[in-house]
């Protein structure tokens, strides 16, 4: 087992501003990966909103909601531009929140159709655990918006699938192996396991299904803890794919995940 992927953020989590990266970082930084190959991965901000606000719609006519999304969006345009320079890559974000389930699924597809993408640019849409008015806490969920992005934009929409959030909405019981077997059997069925690039890999203090994100260490917490074998099992399929793995949670669960699994 090795480092092949890691997560950062290109500026501050509860920003729209994304920090500029000049010319010369980024040509060092993809000649490190050149040489050293692992993925990079970058996290957008957790307050951006696809569907505009709880409050108001984007693209409904309102001039004000209006430029707040396309704040995110250019925001967006410009993480992919830079991140779509490594190989293996992606910008993961949250949807979104809206009380109407699939109006707001619509409205983040319209959102994502505006989006410039550049070449080789990968967006990851994250699942969400189901709290509060929280979009995408499913798979099917998740291929809605897929399906509603306008074809030509559709190419550059990718998945990160988080465990804390699977376990706290509740759909799959990550503590049981046919359970993650039908958690991909499902992902394949609608929307193909090429589309799952990534794997946040974090372990829940909630108990399963009670709409809450809430991480907690590698094997400490109500997925694990009592036992490993659904973990190794997990880490093992998402190998078999070539699914990178991101753990959220601190760097020394890294050597907690290692002793657990190198055998």
């Amino acid at each position: 087992m090795r480092m092949s992927a890691c997560q950062f953020f290109m500026g501050s989590p509860k920003s729209f501003k994304r920090n500029e990266i000049s010319e010369n970082d980024l040509r060092n930084s993809v000649a490190k990966v050149t040489h050293f190959p692992f993925g990079v991965f970058s996290h957008a901000p957790y307050l951006f909103n696809l569907c505009g606000s709880k409050a108001c719609l984007a693209w409904e006519g309102d001039v004000i909601q209006d430029a707040k999304t396309q704040k995110v969006i250019d925001a967006l345009s410009y993480e992919l531009s830079i991140m779509a320079h490594f190989p293996v890559s992606g910008v993961i974000v949250h949807p979104g929140n809206y009380d109407q389930r699939e109006v707001g699924l619509a409205k983040i597809a319209e959102t994502i159709s505006r989006i410039n993408f550049s070449p080789n640019s990968k967006l990851l849409l994250e699942n969400a655990a189901g709290q509060g008015t929280s979009l995408a806490t499913t798979i099917t969920e998740l291929a809605t918006i897929y399906n509603n992005v306008q074809p030509c934009k559709q190419q550059y929409i990718y998945f990160c699938i988080d465990t804390a959030h699977i376990h706290g909405f509740g759909e799959y019981d990550l503590r049981k192996c046919n359970e993650i077997d039908r958690l991909f059997s499902d992902f394949d069925k609608l929307l193909g396991l090429d589309k799952w690039k990534l794997l946040h890999l974090n372990d829940s203090c909630v108990p399963l299904g009670c709409r809450k994100d809430r991480h907690e260490l590698i094997a400490q917490g109500n997925i694990w803890k009592e036992d490993q074998t659904a973990l190794k099992y997990l880490v093992n399929k998402c190998c078999q794919h070539d699914i990178p793995i991101v753990l959220e949670t601190t760097p020394e669960d890294v050597y907690n995940l290692y002793d657990l699994v190198k055998n």
